[in-house]
């Protein structure tokens, strides 16, 4: 399969007519070519692998936009042409959810208008919530070990626990929760009346966390949780857990849409 050249302009005087010619497979990191006007996007061998799509396979850009609306917000943060070093949380074609950390480019060209360049990577250096959450379904299993150890081998254990299960207190920020950042913007927007603590646990529901789940994750008891789901609904005036779900994701929902509405007419 034929890929995409893209020109590099470097000056007259170390090359003919001031150009190289490259094939975006020979761009050393993953990256993306969008183009508007032909509402194409074209991958370099890097990108397919990073996005767990098959080589040569076409991007699917309606799919994407429908399970990705709010992305397009991502174009409205260009300053000078360029966003550089940011994260967004995607939900890739095949279904699986990444943080990415990604910068983007614009550059206008006479015959084709806009064309973004944008360069991606997984943000490894974080954990999703979903993944803090599978590491909880083995914390009993992983506590069962202390009474066989040694001296040193417990030390090690309370060492783990704490690094990993958050043990001593910690509150979960909204860096930690990365992850599920878009959905904690929009109900912080709505909801200025509830607490920080309050919008993660909403966050989570929505996210269709359950209790015992988020009691672990957030470092608190089961009848904690509950207590805070019950404050909540007395602020926003809703009878029940279910009718609280119910109305944060249509709230949610309906933000999806929105965003994709301003993409399309921005594009």
């Amino acid at each position: 399969m034929r890929t995409q050249k893209i020109e590099v302009e470097i000056g007259n005087e170390y090359q003919f007519k001031g150009k190289i010619v490259l094939d975006i497979d020979q761009i050393p990191h993953s990256m993306a070519v969008y183009i508007p006007s032909k509402e194409e996007v074209f991958l370099n061998k890097r990108a397919y692998k990073t996005l767990g799509m098959n080589e040569g396979e076409v991007f699917d850009l309606t799919a994407w936009r429908k399970i990705n609306p709010y992305v397009g917000k991502c174009y409205q943060k260009i300053n000078n042409d360029f966003v550089n070093d940011q994260k967004v949380h995607v939900i890739m074609l095949n279904g699986k959810h990444e943080i990415m950390n990604y910068s983007l480019y614009c550059i206008n060209n006479l015959s084709l208008g806009k064309i973004y360049i944008i360069h991606f990577s997984k943000a490894s250096e974080k954990y999703a919530v979903a993944s803090i959450s599978s590491l909880y379904s083995i914390k009993d299993e992983v506590s069962k070990l202390k009474p066989y150890l040694n001296r040193t081998g417990k030390s090690m254990h309370e060492s783990l626990m704490k690094k990993y299960f958050r043990e001593g207190n910690q509150q979960l920020t909204l860096d930690d929760l990365v992850y599920y950042e878009r959905e904690l913007r929009i109900i912080q927007r709505a909801y200025p009346s509830l607490s920080h603590r309050e919008v993660i646990l909403c966050g989570l529901l929505v996210n269709d966390m359950d209790s015992k789940d988020i009691a672990s994750i957030t470092n608190r008891t089961l009848d904690a949780v509950f207590v805070t789901i019950h404050r909540i609904n007395r602020k926003l005036d809703i009878l029940n857990k279910k009718q609280l779900i119910d109305t944060l994701k249509e709230l949610v929902s309906k933000e999806e849409v929105n965003s994709q509405v301003v993409s399309q007419a921005q594009n």
